[in-house]
C-alpha cells in the first residue's frame, strides 16, 4: 500500500511539472548548444496541434553550407523552397521527404524575403536581399534573374541607395506589388505590374500610427478575406505589435503582441500564423521563440512551443516560449497536405523543422 501511494505521488509530481513546463518559459540555452530535436514532440493545443517529424532534411547538413534561414515556401510542384543568407546558394530546393534536389543563387548574399507569384499559369519568384543598397530580384523557378528592383530614388525619400534594405514583397492579383523596406527606412513602396514605382507610405510619412518607426515592418501579408477591401497586415518585430493598413496607406488598427517578436504573416486554414523569432528579443538573443495562431479577430487561440494565451478582458498577457524546440523561428509555410515547415534564423546550422498536423 505504501509503495502504491509513493508511485501515485510521483506520478502527480510528473504531471504537475509537465503542466507547469507547458505554460512557463523553458531555461535558455546558447545557440551553440542547440540541436534539432530527435523525438516526435507534439506542440500546440486544441485544434492546433502539430507533431515534429524527427530528422527531416537534417541529412543535408554538411552537403552545402547553410546560412541563416529566412523563408520557406511550397511551389506548385510540391517542392519546398528554402531561402537562406548564403553568398553561393541562397536557394535550396527539397522534396517533401527532405531530400535536397537543387541549390542555386549567388546573386543575393543577404537573401531575406521570398514570394511565389503566378503569371499566365507560370510561377516566378521574388527574392529580397536586405543588405545595404538592397535589391529585389524577380527570377524563374530555377533562379534565372529576369528583373532587378533597387532603391526607388524617384520617391524622394532616400539620400543614398545604401539606405534601402528591403525585407519582403507583397503581391496583388493584378500584378502590382509592394516592397517593404524593413531594414532601411521603413517605407512601404508600391509598384505596378510593369515594375514602375507608384507611391509610398509608412516610414516618416503621415502622422501618429500611420508612421512606421525603426525598427518597423519586418514582414507582412495581404488579407483578401474581404475582396472588395483587401488590407495589409504588417509584422513590427522589435516593437511587439501588428498594424493593419488599407492598400493606400491609411492606418486601420494596431494590435499589441506582448512577449512576441512577430516576423511574418502567414494565412492558413482561416487563421493567421505568426513566427516569433524570440521573446524579449533583442534584449535576450538566446530566447527560443515560438509560433502564434491568431483568429480573424486577431485573438491568439494557440501558441506552438509557447505558453497558453491568456486574456484579461481584451488585454493579452505576456507570452513566451515554453520549450526549447525552436531556435529563432523566422519563416513558416504549409504544404498542400497541411504540414508545417519552420525555417530558423541563427539556429546552429540546423535545417528546417517539419511538423504534421495532429488530427483528433
Amino acid at each position: 500500500m505504501i509503495l502504491k501511494r509513493q508511485i501515485v505521488f510521483l506520478l502527480l509530481i510528473l504531471v504537475t511539472v509537465g503542466s507547469w513546463a507547458h505554460d512557463h518559459p523553458a531555461p535558455h540555452i546558447s545557440v551553440e548548444e542547440y540541436q534539432a530535436p530527435d523525438q516526435p514532440i507534439v506542440i500546440g493545443s486544441g485544434a492546433f496541434k502539430y507533431r515534429l517529424v524527427p530528422g527531416w532534411a537534417q541529412q543535408n547538413a554538411g552537403v552545402f553550407e547553410l546560412g541563416h534561414c529566412h523563408a520557406i515556401m511550397e511551389d506548385g510542384y510540391g517542392r519546398i523552397l528554402l531561402l537562406n543568407a548564403n553568398a553561393d546558394h541562397c536557394m535550396y530546393v527539397l522534396n517533401q521527404e527532405g531530400v535536397l534536389l537543387d541549390a542555386w543563387g549567388s546573386f543575393a548574399p543577404n537573401a531575406h524575403g521570398l514570394a511565389i507569384i503566378e503569371e499566365k499559369r507560370v510561377e516566378y519568384l521574388f527574392i529580397t536581399d536586405n543588405g545595404k543598397n538592397g535589391k529585389v530580384f524577380k527570377t524563374t523557378m530555377d533562379g534565372y534573374v529576369l528583373n532587378t528592383f533597387g532603391c526607388p530614388m524617384e520617391s524622394g525619400l532616400y539620400e543614398s541607395p545604401d539606405e534601402f534594405r528591403p525585407s519582403k514583397t507583397l503581391h496583388l492579383p493584378n500584378g502590382d506589388f509592394f516592397i517593404i523596406d524593413g531594414y532601411g527606412k521603413d517605407y512601404i513602396h508600391r509598384y505596378n505590374a510593369a515594375g514602375e514605382y507608384q507611391s509610398s507610405f509608412g516610414g516618416s510619412l503621415g502622422v501618429g500610427e500611420a508612421q512606421l518607426a525603426h525598427w518597423g515592418p519586418h514582414g507582412g501579408g495581404i488579407d483578401f478575406s474581404s475582396p472588395e477591401e483587401p488590407q495589409m497586415i504588417l509584422a513590427l518585430s522589435d516593437q511587439n505589435k501588428l498594424k493593419r493598413f488599407s492598400l493606400t496607406g491609411e492606418w486601420l488598427e494596431t494590435i499589441q503582441v506582448p512577449g512576441g517578436n512577430p516576423r511574418d504573416i502567414v494565412f492558413h486554414d482561416d487563421h493567421i500564423f505568426i513566427p516569433h523569432l524570440g521573446d524579449g528579443w533583442p534584449q535576450d538573443r538566446n530566447a527560443a521563440g515560438y509560433i502564434s495562431v491568431f483568429d480573424r479577430d486577431f485573438k491568439v487561440v494557440a501558441n506552438l512551443g509557447g505558453t497558453s494565451p491568456v486574456y484579461r478582458g481584451d488585454k493579452l498577457d505576456t507570452m513566451a516560449h515554453s520549450i526549447h524546440l525552436f531556435y529563432h523561428p523566422h519563416g513558416i509555410s504549409f504544404d498542400q497536405d497541411g504540414n508545417l515547415y519552420v525555417a530558423q534564423f541563427a539556429s546552429n546550422g540546423t535545417w528546417p523543422l517539419k511538423f504534421e498536423r495532429v488530427k483528433e
